[in-house]
């Protein structure tokens, strides 16, 4: 298998968050708490990024007086020119503001240097740009190192204004403004805007001057494409920019983007585009033309309004992409024998070159040799009419290759980059001697351990969790990216059949995994050919499988497919009898949505649900339309059989599409109560089983009861939380409502649905109602009900007070009721509902058992046997 090790996130200061989040999928808090994003605000904002959010443009240091200066340009009509970049972020950059410029009016012309002519300004480009009649360049994605180059282009009389993220190495240039977000003198926080991400800002500081901001937003797709394609973090402002900017792809206002898209995708017009899609599929287009020729043609697809002209541009850089793909297999196979037959894989980093690797493309071999042997890797091409050597370096999480070419930069010529990748050129008398030396530094510095690739899963995910359902909640992660990196789950000892070879080359592997009752078909792991005879000899064994998870759509159905990221056998044997088990359905989060298919034309009304042995029938209108897929069927079955739970279904839309009618319908757990006793005493049993099925009420419970019910009295009662509280509150609810009549509840905290329905939630005694429930009381809501007591004179059996046995509350005529209790000796308590206790067993009494094993525990703990409970036991002692 694989040399890997997973680590599964231990963040311990997650628990909070989602205890006190009950309206968000607890997975999905488990993974945003994963991220550092735990408090109620951080959250919503996360999950609701929106264009508001994006910071004042204007805390950028110069903002001001860029936006100044660009604006007189304008209206004087002076000529400006971008200096851009080959690369997908300065191509989408230098688009983005001459597209801008051009509506505003301005006289504008770009500039974009040749690979072979480096990155970053250059004299003899600044003077010829000057010779066209330039006043003002402005750079984007360069520039913020470029000292000797802002001085000439001083002493040519423009003015220059640098946009660049790049990291900042001590003095700045003389240029006549700098926008960076990485500048210390910022008051704007965030640090890792792309190219693209910083022109923006500029563009939306313009636009907010012009009293226009929310025309910025329409050239959103351009900035996502820049920003994904620089694997900059996808959070903060990159978020925004990308979420919102992908869901413009469809209606971009680049005339020629629209028809690229149009020609990648082969379902382009009803395709949901993620950052895959821009880093696999549109980002590359524009690569390879910067990689091999000239990047203007890119820019000329962003800004063009041909469409004949632009039809040209795409059959040349879709041409350009092939060709590249070639070359860089071809780098890549000869990249490949030569580590084989030099065995270049001997020392703890790799490198290799030779003439011909094209210095376009070798960083993208050297990231797929990283890949596959997981070692820091130099891919290097011999330029010998030249008499020096160009190469791109890539590395593994744990060894920082610039700071490594800095122990032999004495050998190089320049270099530069950051911690995982880098490039540098070299004289090639010096290259032995370089590899040599950087081939004992790497040697030292990295560790057996380094070379373990580190899977980093979120956690273990039960096979019924994976459904439509979770895929749609997990959704609004996205996009997923650098800081925001796609879960990877794991599922632990489950058995695998149908393992085959699938793909033209059959290098993937395909298998279909078991566990328990539960099964997922045919997940994919690529590039994995090489190890099929290893894990066909695990055929009679356990293995455990880490994973993503994809939604796909397949003759217009919804299909959930786990990609495979690693196997291993297992070396654990799990015990079924683990209350994760348990507690992992019991707290499944309601609604649970989901598609069902049908060739019928229907409306949204009348469904139901049908329980059966083996399956849960959809009805509509009391007829057969579809059954639920597996995974939701174990959920709501175990669900009825273990918690007497209750469920409906509704409907929320109906699409119409080539194959079906996609339904798309909400599954909601039941919290509705009904009764046709005439008798009162029937009612409450039929309450109280509804309630808390056959288990008993407890003391308190019953004094609470009787005071109102039979002793028809006002009552204060003094109690500790988790005794009981809710279930009082539900029964006296649910009594009134199934008589015809109201109760309140009265209290500033948030309450679960069940309760919701019980009752009416005020703040205030300010309605009539029948019965008021105070709970835990504000000293305003204490005021209130003097004022209404003093006020009214028929007050009897119309209030229960509930307080914390701290209380000093007292009032007249109102029966206190004080909670008393002893915790058995018999019986000790762990905190927590005992779900993450490794040596916690099934006869540790907690809510996630099922209702018939918690009744089975109390009655031998009340016949004397000891027992280990959670605070959950304590409504029933």
């Amino acid at each position: 298998m694989r040399n890997t090790k997973w680590i599964y996130n231990t963040n311990k200061n997650s628990s909070g968050a989602i205890n006190n989040s009950p309206d968000i999928d607890k997975d999905i808090l488990f993974i945003l708490n994963n991220r550092g994003i735990v408090d109620p605000i951080s959250i919503k904002k996360f999950l609701n990024s929106e264009i508001k959010d994006i910071s004042d443009p204007f805390t950028l240091k110069d903002m001001d007086i860029t936006v100044d200066r660009l604006l007189d340009a304008i209206d004087s009509k002076e000529s400006i020119w971008i200096y851009g970049d080959y690369d997908v972020d300065g191509i989408t950059a230098t688009s983005l503001l001459y597209l801008v410029l051009t509506k505003l009016g301005a006289n504008i012309k770009y500039h974009i240097p040749l690979r072979n002519q480096g990155y970053g300004l250059n004299n003899e480009a600044i003077e010829e740009i000057k010779n066209n009649g330039c006043s003002i360049i402005v750079t984007v994605d360069c520039g913020i190192s470029s000292i000797a180059e802002a001085e000439f282009c001083n002493s040519l009389g423009m003015d220059l204004i640098i946009t660049d993220h790049h990291e900042i190495n001590n003095q700045i240039p003389p240029a006549f403004s700098i926008i960076n977000p990485k500048r210390e003198e910022n008051i704007y926080s965030f640090k890792y805007l792309s190219g693209v991400g910083t022109i923006f800002m500029v563009v939306l500081a313009l636009y907010t001057k012009l009293g226009r901001k929310d025309e910025a937003f329409q050239f959103l797709d351009i900035v996502a494409i820049g920003t994904v394609a620089d694997i900059v973090p996808l959070i903060e402002e990159n978020r925004i920019f990308t979420k919102i900017g992908i869901n413009q792809l469809l209606k971009s206002k680049s005339l020629g983007l629209k028809m690229l898209i149009s020609q990648i995708f082969p379902d382009w017009s009803t395709r949901i585009y993620t950052p895959f899609d821009i880093g696999f599929g549109i980002a590359p287009v524009f690569n390879a033309v910067g990689r091999l020729e000239d990047a203007k043609q890119a820019v000329e697809l962003f800004i063009g309004n041909d469409s004949k002209i632009l039809n040209g541009t795409i059959s040349y850089l879709l041409e350009k992409n092939v060709e590249r793909k070639k070359i860089q297999e071809n780098i890549y196979e000869n990249v490949l024998k030569k580590i084989e037959d030099y065995n270049l894989n001997q020392n703890n980093i790799i490198i290799v070159g030779d003439e011909g690797f094209h210095h376009g493309v070798i960083g993208i071999v050297a990231s797929k040799i990283v890949d596959k042997y997981y070692k820091p890797t130099i891919i290097y091409e011999i330029k010998k009419e030249e008499n020096i050597a160009v190469a791109s370096c890539r590395s593994i999480e744990s060894f920082d290759i610039t700071k490594a070419l800095t122990h032999v930069s004495s050998y190089l010529l320049k270099y530069g980059g950051h911690s995982q990748a880098a490039g540098f050129s070299i004289s090639i008398d010096k290259l032995e001697e370089f590899k040599n030396k950087l081939y004992e530094y790497a040697n030292r510095e990295i560790s057996d351990y380094d070379l373990i690739e580190k899977i980093k899963i979120e956690k273990e995910l039960p096979i019924f969790k994976i459904s439509y359902d979770f895929l749609n909640k997990l959704s609004n992660l996205e996009p997923y990216g650098m800081g925001n990196s796609t879960p990877i789950f794991s599922i632990t000892n489950c058995s695998f059949y149908n393992l085959r070879l699938i793909g033209k080359d059959r290098n993937h592997i395909m298998l279909s995994i078991k566990k328990g009752d539960l099964e997922l078909k045919n997940c994919v792991w690529f590039r994995s050919g090489d190890i099929y005879d290893e894990l066909y000899s695990l055929n009679n064994s356990n293995i455990d499988i880490a994973f993503r998870l994809k939604l796909e759509i397949y003759k217009d159905r919804y299909q959930y497919k786990p990609i495979i990221i690693d196997i291993k056998k297992s070396e654990n044997v799990e015990s079924s009898h683990k209350l994760n088990n348990f507690g992992n359905l019991k707290n499944i989060h309601f609604p649970i949505k989901t598609v069902i298919y049908t060739k019928r034309q229907i409306d949204q009304n009348n469904f139901s649900l049908d329980f059966y042995a083996d399956k849960i029938s959809i009805l509509y209108n009391k007829s057969y339309i579809d059954k639920l897929d597996s995974n939701i069927f174990y959920i709501l079955n175990t669900l009825k059989n273990n918690y007497n739970y209750t469920f409906k279904v509704s409907c929320e839309k109906i699409i119409k599409t080539l194959e079906n009618y996609n339904i798309h319908i909400s599954l909601e757990r039941n919290y509705s109560f009904e009764s046709y006793a005439i008798k009162e005493n029937v009612l409450f049993n039929e309450i109280k089983y509804f309630l808390i099925w056959n288990f008993s009420y407890n003391n308190i419970q019953k004094n609470i009861l009787r005071a109102i019910f039979f002793d028809k009295r006002n009552a204060i009662v003094k109690i500790d939380r988790g005794r009981g509280i809710s279930t009082i509150i539900k029964t006296i609810g649910l009594y009134y409502k199934n008589i015809n009549k109201k109760a309140a509840l009265i209290s500033n905290e948030d309450f679960a649905k069940d309760i919701r329905e019980s009752l009416y939630i005020e703040s205030s005694i300010n309605k009539i109602y029948d019965f008021y429930i105070f709970l835990y009381p504000s000293k305003e809501q204490i005021t209130k009900l003097h004022n209404y007591l003093n006020n009214n004179k028929n007050i009897e059996n119309k209030f229960l007070i509930i307080g914390d046995k701290a209380s000093t509350l007292t009032l007249k005529d109102f029966h206190e009721i004080i909670d008393i209790y002893n915790i058995p000796d018999n019986l000790k308590l762990i905190k927590g509902d005992g779900v993450d206790s490794t040596d916690v067993g099934t006869e540790c009494y907690s809510k996630v058992l099922p209702l018939d094993t918690r009744k089975n525990l109390i009655d031998k703990f009340k016949e004397g046997n000891s027992l280990l409970a959670t605070e959950d036991i304590l409504p029933f002692i």
